[in-house]
């Protein structure tokens, strides 16, 4: 335990040295690191070597796709570079080699990418002639964000992509941002690439009527991604080709508690064992999991406000991957998680842009 906790705060001080820019530290990264070594440590206090049995199953997965990469090596296969999450797990393998566990590596490149994901989302809205506050930070790198960063799974470097893409800087780095997501979940760069395509085809066709156009956007995006998703089956696996079931209670009822953030309504006892005034509470804390959606749908209806095109095509990609995703039977926050901090974003830059117009009227 002692030698775990040498380790953490060894990794934390590597934080706090990329948290470092122009000679000063920065005050919601110096807070995280805190956070992230005290609950690293936490975490493997009470579990144990157990630790990765904490909260996902899927920490357990990335063990043992580490230990395949340690006796299998590499394979050019690219079926075997996306399903052996590579990109993932070869960061780890380097840590791991020069005696870092293992499951803390996961969790330090976690950490890592939400650190760079704040400083994307951050940067940009500076941009914007905007002075970044500690409570900004809710909306783009939020309290969901630090939980999962305490965790060994792969969400954040899929958020850090995501964010990238559409608020990078540097016009290569945003492909290469995508490229690497498509390596760590592919349907989501489909979305990506299609919201994209109708991105640039609403510029020529700008949106009249808007909130019907949205309306007709949500509907035919949705059915195209669950038809997307059972193609991409088809044509993978060699099945039966099996018609997606998007017009059901069911599919939209979804939809929309995945809209609103509130995707445990969706479950069963079989799949949660705590109440639904549980999970709501649960909730207050991790305000961002329903807080960015709705304020991204209220500035999404304001097409007064700047980046109302950028806000569309985020839509129509959020849309699609839950068209996607709809058809599957795994439903969790996380499903959102890849879109929150760019939504986010846009809609603390609508909120304040808002504020500013009633102001002067």
């Amino acid at each position: 335990m002692i030698f775990f906790i040498f380790q953490a705060v060894l990794l934390g001080v590597v934080l706090m040295i990329f948290a470092r820019r122009s000679g000063r530290y920065d005050l919601y990264l110096t807070l995280f690191t805190a956070v992230w070594v005290l609950a690293v440590i936490v975490i493997r206090f009470i579990y144990g070597v157990d630790h990765a049995s904490f909260y996902s199953s899927d920490q357990g997965t990335q063990i043992v796709l580490l230990d395949q990469f340690i006796d299998q090596g590499v394979s050019l296969s690219l079926d075997r570079f996306i399903g052996g999450r590579y990109i993932v797990v070869a960061p780890v393998w380097l840590l791991n080699t020069i005696g870092f566990d293992s499951l803390l590596a996961f969790k330090f490149f976690q950490a890592l990418s939400l650190l760079f994901t704040y400083r994307v989302c951050s940067d940009f809205i500076r941009s914007q002639g905007i002075q970044i506050k500690l409570w900004h930070s809710i909306l783009f790198s939020g309290p969901l964000f630090i939980f999962l960063s305490a965790l060994g799974l792969r969400d954040l470097q899929i958020v850090l992509c995501v964010s990238y893409f559409y608020l990078g800087q540097v016009p290569l780095l945003r492909f290469v941002a995508l490229g690497v997501s498509g390596l760590l979940r592919p349907h989501l760069t489909v979305a990506l690439i299609f919201a994209w395509l109708v991105g640039q085809w609403l510029k020529r066709h700008p949106l009249k009527r808007a909130p019907l156009a949205l309306i007709a956007i949500t509907i035919v995006t949705f059915v195209v991604g669950g038809f997307g998703f059972a193609l991409g089956g088809f044509f993978k696996y060699k099945n039966n080709y099996v018609s997606p079931k998007l017009f059901t209670q069911e599919a939209w009822w979804r939809f929309f508690a995945n809209l609103l953030g509130l995707q445990f309504l969706t479950f069963g006892r079989d799949v949660v064992r705590l109440t639904v005034p549980q999970l709501l509470a649960l909730r207050l804390f991790f305000v961002d999991t329903f807080m960015i959606p709705i304020l991204f749908i209220f500035t999404l209806l304001n097409k007064k406000l700047a980046y109302s095109a950028l806000r569309t095509e985020v839509f129509t990609a959020f849309v699609f991957f839950l068209g996607l995703v709809s058809q599957t039977n795994f439903n969790s926050s996380r499903q959102n998680l890849p879109f929150l901090s760019i939504m986010g974003v846009l809609a603390l830059l609508g909120i304040l842009q808002a504020r500013k117009l009633d102001a002067e009227s």
